[in-house]
């Protein structure tokens, strides 16, 4: 006996994923040219395809469940239509509240969004350079902890629009939006706002990475201005067990201070444990304060002084300021800077 014959492929077709149609398909069944589907489909303009032609391309399309592929179109257009946030430690509370100001900007828009984490380290930034010198996206909020802005601009060559976000006053750029609040004004009104409170010895803990010099320089303007003596605490990083780590050290020898002014909020709350555990008590003996204002803080108990920025705000701005130079005017407009601001949240902790 024969083995039966093979089903006809339409047939066959029905027992795999259904194949997704295409323009060309849509020109078949409305017997015009593909290249009068693809003018329409593809929002060209001006066209040189007819009223009643252009209504029936788009109702044939909607019949045969047509979605055009993103895929293909960015790469004729040189575009792809997304955005990306480099960020030095995806896990500090500050940044998701940034990034998701960010992304609801760029969904906005149409575009989609890409995070790069660089853990705060030359070799990651470094890489992340390497990253968006290879054209994967349009636009790009950055924040880098060592990076200079030579190093950037020659990595993009012009390519993908670029807003900084940065620790200092504005600093002209050519080339890049910028935007930061005036960290070292803001270290400086918390510290005066604890001496304020009759506090003489303050310490401040801090991390030389990123923001940690500006914040330690506002500090050190507030100590001097008030004739009182700055003591430093040096962390390694911004992470909660760093401030335990390095207020525990100076617990370990000879400690004076009457306030712990920390450059975030994570080396607070690090500060407060090690506090705790050596029998003080927050604010009776040692006041603490922090930097940030991350959701954790309100939380605390005692809740947390600190300094507030709208890191969400901040975010929806970088990616607007994007989209304005890939799809609105300011595509020839010289590099600006914003300065956004900042609030002290006092709470029970000082």
């Amino acid at each position: 006996m024969k083995n039966p014959r093979p089903a006809p492929a339409a047939a066959a077709a029905t027992t795999g994923p259904m194949r997704r149609p295409t323009q060309r398909d849509i020109a078949e069944a409305t017997g015009l040219s593909q290249t009068s589907v693809s003018l329409v489909l593809n929002r060209v303009a001006p066209s040189t395809v007819s009223e009643e032609a252009r209504e029936r391309i788009l109702r044939t399309a909607q019949q045969l469940g047509y979605v055009p592929n993103r895929m293909a179109r960015n790469l004729q257009s040189a575009r792809t239509r997304t955005l990306a946030c480099i960020v030095p430690d995806i896990t500090n509370p500050t940044y998701p509240a940034l990034i998701r100001g960010f992304q609801s900007a760029a969904d906005a828009a149409g575009y989609d969004t890409m995070i790069f984490d660089t853990d705060g380290t030359p070799e990651r930034e470094q890489r992340a350079l390497q990253w968006l010198s290879q054209g994967h996206v349009d636009g790009v909020m950055a924040l880098f902890f060592h990076t200079q802005e030579a190093a950037l601009l020659e990595a993009l060559r012009g390519r993908t629009a670029v807003v900084q976000i940065e620790s200092q006053a504005y600093r002209p750029s050519r080339a890049i939006d910028k935007i930061y609040i005036d960290n070292a004004a803001a270290a400086q009104a918390m510290t005066q706002t604890l001496i304020d409170k009759g506090h003489q010895r303050i310490a401040m803990l801090f991390s030389p990475l990123g923001p940690g010099a500006e914040r330690q320089r506002g500090y050190h303007a507030a100590m001097r201005q008030a004739g009182l003596v700055p003591h430093v605490i040096t962390a390694e990083d911004f992470t909660q067990a760093a401030g335990l780590r390095a207020i525990a050290a100076e617990l370990a020898r000879d400690f004076q201070s009457s306030a712990v002014f920390a450059a975030n909020d994570l080396l607070a709350i690090g500060a407060m444990a090690a506090l705790r555990s050596a029998g003080f008590r927050i604010p009776e003996d040692v006041a603490v304060a922090g930097f940030d204002d991350i959701p954790a803080a309100q939380l605390l108990q005692p809740a947390l002084t600190t300094v507030r920025r709208s890191e969400q705000s901040i975010g929806q701005f970088a990616a607007e300021l994007l989209i304005a130079r890939l799809d609105g005017p300011d595509a020839d407009r010289p590099g600006r800077g914003f300065e956004l601001p900042f609030q002290l949240v006092l709470r029970d902790s000082s």
